[in-house]
């Protein structure tokens, strides 16, 4: 699910269309609140399977 957010935050940063009429500030902030939440979910789930590797 990680790298689906960061998709989207880059789709929404990039190549969002420009027919939708969304102030540039808020599709900004939009997308860069994806991304960070996509990084968000892959490095817990990285520091999660980490945890489990070490108590096996």
């Amino acid at each position: 699910m990680g790298i689906v957010f960061c998709g989207l935050g880059v789709y929404v940063l990039f190549f969002f269309p420009q027919e939708y009429t969304i102030p540039e500030r808020s599709r900004v902030m939009f997308g860069v609140v994806l991304l960070l939440y996509g990084v968000y979910r892959i490095a817990s789930l990285k520091i999660k399977q980490r945890q489990e590797n070490e108590e096996r």
